[in-house]
């Protein structure tokens, strides 16, 4: 098993370094430097010494060492078009053969450039070319028969398919390999949707939640109020119950609006905006005590984000100020510079003495999600000062 992984380690390098793996264009353009380079040098020097030893053979000429130089030239084709580099070295690889120079290393590069085809997945063109490596040398064996040449010519075809087979198994590999990464980003695609569904599917639940639930009860708080409210003046009450039953029934209507943008988020296809700096003049009609709102600056269009922080900020500071202060009055100053929106609220209640609950924490981290800063304590003449910085 180790053997068998180290031989397929060995042609998935091999691949890699003929220039058919992943890599950077300029390592790849120096592997084929270096492999034409050193190829050209073996062609040419063992076709010199070749000739020594077979005095028949046709003597080096300038068209000869044209020829052997593009047989290993042809390879400078092999990184991104291996076809056209086993066509080029065949084609001199066959002319050296026909012209009849002395037999030596330049049919290598042709192999070379048949394995690189192969392993690219060139099946056709690769094959076809092993297939006429034989077949030239066998059409002129069986010219001029002879033991001697059908011995070479038997040697010589063992030797393509030698090369030819690891070639095929780089080429399965590869195929694998890109196989299980295409199911590997099917698989993660496929996950990717079913979260996205469950995640729907429980936006969809907690819509429908407030939906039938929260909604329903405060629509029955607004009801209850409005019945209570015009009791109370048919029947004479003081003035401070009525104007209680009427910011009830105002901030229930308020609740109502504002989940109905809850549940336009959590349902798909909403166009229903979140609010903003807009909604402002409504919330200090409605915040249960006296607010006066001051804009200081150019008003202008804020970002989604920092615009529903704003608002929000304005929404939890008069909450608090209500529920905890004890306070009579406030004052919400929205200030607008050149990069930046600052929102101050401030009362006239008990300071930072008045318990405030979590809503504190929950602004701060709104704020701080939007990108800006927010201060809270004691305001200079008394009561509490909530101060947010937000960009704009």
């Amino acid at each position: 098993m180790r053997k068998s992984v180290r031989r397929v380690g060995l042609r998935a390098a091999g691949a890699r370094w003929l220039g058919l793996g992943s890599g950077g264009s300029k390592a790849a353009g120096v592997r084929t430097v270096a492999l034409v380079g050193g190829l050209a040098v073996v062609v040419l020097s063992s076709t010199v010494m070749a000739y020594g030893n077979q005095p028949d053979s046709r003597p080096l000429d300038v068209l000869g060492y044209a020829l052997l130089v593009a047989t290993a030239a042809g390879l400078a084709w092999l990184p991104g078009r291996p076809v056209v580099a086993l066509v080029v070295t065949m084609a001199a690889a066959g002319a050296c053969f026909a012209l009849g120079y002395a037999y030596a290393f330049w049919p290598v590069p042709a192999l070379v450039a048949m394995f690189a085809a192969i392993a690219a997945g060139r099946r056709s063109a690769g094959w076809t070319g092993a297939a006429l490596l034989v077949a030239v040398p066998a059409i002129a064996t069986a010219a001029h028969p002879g033991l001697d040449r059908v011995v070479g010519v038997v040697i010589w075809a063992l030797l393509v398919l030698v090369v030819a087979q690891p070639a095929e198994v780089s080429r399965a590999r590869r195929a694998y390999v890109a196989e299980v990464e295409r199911r590997a980003a099917e698989a993660e695609r496929t996950r990717e949707e079913e979260a996205l569904r469950r995640a729907q599917e429980e936006r969809l639940r907690v819509a429908r939640e407030l939906h039938d639930v929260t909604s329903h009860t405060v629509s029955v708080i607004a009801l209850h109020a409005a019945v209570a409210a015009e009791a109370v003046e048919r029947a004479g009450g003081p003035p401070e119950a009525s104007a209680a039953l009427q910011v009830i029934r105002a901030s229930s209507r308020q609740a109502l609006a504002e989940m109905k943008g809850v549940l336009g988020v959590l349902r798909p296809g909403s166009r229903r905006p979140p609010p903003g700096t807009a909604q402002l003049p409504a919330l200090a009609e409605t915040a249960g005590l006296p607010v006066d709102l001051a804009v200081s600056g150019s008003p202008r269009p804020l970002p989604p984000a920092v615009d529903l922080a704003v608002y929000r900020v304005v929404q939890e500071a008069l909450t608090n100020t209500m529920r905890h202060a004890a306070a009579t009055h406030a004052t919400v100053t929205l200030t607008y510079d050149e990069a930046a929106v600052t929102v101050r609220v401030d009362d006239d209640g008990a300071g930072s003495r008045a318990p405030r609950g979590h809503g504190l924490t929950g602004m701060a981290e709104r704020v701080a999600a939007a990108g800006g800063r927010l201060t809270t304590g004691d305001g200079p003449t008394g009561g509490f000062r909530v101060d947010a910085w937000l960009p704009a």
